[in-house]
């Protein structure tokens, strides 16, 4: 009754440790679907930085060869000599239009406007407090420059930012500025097209961290270098393309991902709110929970009679690979257990380019001390032999084996033929000092004789010519009188 009890009390030990694995096994769960989740949001997140970053992308450069080609066109010599509408048409010909883009204007070194793609008589205006014409008047080298949001003074009211460019004198002086303007509509109509969740936000930034345009858009937005930057600072600080913060006013945890759009100098940030982003998981968790306490404590008995009968099946396996692996006389690895490792270590030692030394043993007169003193001592014999073998290959790679009959076999990796002779001289005199009598063999003692072979493979070497040189070194040392040590 004692005995039966400690049985239920091991099976509902064991059963506590199932139930702490299906837990865990739930935890893992729930983690990997969370990270999918994350892994779904963050693609999602690309692949609508892609999407916008190639659309505004391709409509800057498009915009920006037109810029290109108003330089070089004012270049040209004696272009004050064409009349002005011959002029207007040289210079703007090529110039892109279309619903979102403004006219292309080019100012002079004071920032009035010199000519006008929509006008030959351009309006006396001047531009020289905008942040596009001062960047270009005060650097040669500002390149492609993308100004702030502005509110357009040829268009009034209208929402602006302005692309451009600066032109030199032939000495390289400042000569003015050639801009075009590209009116905010674009961006929240591009925008707008897209299904994105209520707390999400999208927000392009200059290179410089420069807040240009949020969605949902805010007037107030436009040109902030303050809270609607820190997200920015962030990635600039950290040189990552994902992180999550709450750096927004309205303090709402983000998933920020980055992408810089080719060719400007422009990043657009696509910020997906954390807490929509794990709402599905979470619905998914709390349905997942409940069922997997239910499937737990419906499957508990067949979990356990389970695990008892894997545990016996699993004992019979082992104890069925170690026959399999083991000579059933003499304990050591057997023929085939040899074959297998002889084949392992010689692959490795031609990867390596390093020696594999094999001993071939082979009992003296064996046959002659079984017929005097018997098969049940010829047995006892070759376990003593086998002792002495395990005992001489200690290192973790070394292998004794029985080869069959009174052969034995010795199996050194990354040992050379000097060390390997040593070896194999240092067993023989073991199993010689054993003083085993043995009356048919000289000295009345039991010996052995072993054979030596060394290789360092190479493409063209087999191992069977390893184990046919060790063999052939045996017969040679039992030729040469027996009890001795030769080497192939």
């Amino acid at each position: 009754m004692k005995s039966r009890s400690f049985v239920h009390g091991a099976l509902y030990a064991l059963a506590g440790l199932v139930a702490i694995g299906i837990c865990l096994a739930a935890v893992a769960l729930l983690w990997i679907d969370r990270q999918g989740t994350w892994a779904s949001a963050y693609k999602s997140a690309r692949n609508i930085t892609g999407v916008l970053s190639a659309d505004i992308s391709r409509t800057l450069q498009i915009y920006d060869l037109s810029l290109r080609g108003v330089v070089e066109r004012l270049g040209e010599a004696d272009i004050n000599d064409v009349n002005r509408a011959t002029l207007q048409r040289f210079l703007f010909d090529r110039s892109s239009s279309a619903e979102y883009l403004g006219a292309i204007v080019v100012l002079d070194r004071d920032g009035n406007i010199r000519y006008d793609s929509t006008s030959i008589n351009p309006a006396p205006l001047n531009f020289a407090d905008r942040d596009y014409f001062r960047v270009h008047r005060d650097a040669h080298d500002a390149g492609l420059y993308v100004s702030r949001p502005y509110i357009s003074r040829l268009r009034p009211g209208d929402e602006s930012i302005a692309i451009s460019r600066r032109i030199d004198n032939p000495d390289g002086s400042f000569a003015g500025v050639v801009t075009g303007s590209l009116r905010m509509a674009y961006f929240r109509d591009r925008f707008a097209e897209l299904s994105i969740g209520t707390h999400d936000v999208i927000t392009i930034f200059r290179n410089d961290g420069v807040e240009l345009v949020r969605h949902p858009y805010s007037m107030v937005d436009g040109g902030d270098d303050g809270q609607g930057a820190l997200a920015f600072q962030q990635f600039l600080i950290r040189r990552e393309n994902t992180f999550v913060g709450a750096w927004t006013p309205d303090g709402v945890n983000r998933l920020y991902t980055f992408n810089s759009i080719e060719n400007t100098p422009l990043v657009i940030d696509v910020a997906l709110a954390v807490d929509d982003i794990l709402a599905p998981w979470e619905r998914r968790a709390a349905l997942i929970v409940p069922v997997t306490l239910a499937l737990f404590f419906s499957v508990m008995a067949q979990i356990v009679l389970f695990r008892r009968e894997m545990r016996w099946r699993r004992a019979f396996e082992q104890q069925l690979q170690e026959r399999a692996q083991t000579d059933g006389l003499t304990g050591i690895a057997n023929r085939r257990t040899f074959d297998e490792v002889l084949e392992r270590e010689w692959a490795v030692a031609r990867r390596d380019g390093t020696p594999i030394s094999l001993l071939f043993l082979d009992a003296d007169y064996f046959k002659r001390y079984n017929d005097r003193y018997g098969h049940q001592e010829g047995d006892e014999l070759l376990k003593m032999l086998a002792l002495a073998l395990k005992k001489k290959a200690r290192r973790p790679r070394d292998l004794a084996a029985r080869y069959g009959g009174e052969e034995f076999v010795v199996l050194l990796p990354g040992t050379d033929k000097r060390q390997a002779v040593a070896i194999a001289e240092t067993i023989r005199r073991a199993i010689a000092e054993l003083a085993v009598p043995h009356e048919d063999n000289e000295g009345g003692v039991v010996t052995v004789s072993i054979g030596v072979a060394t290789a360092v493979p190479t493409g063209t070497d087999t191992l069977s010519r390893l184990v046919e040189a060790a063999d052939a070194a045996v017969y040679q040392a039992k030729k040469a009188g027996r009890n001795r040590v030769a080497a192939a």
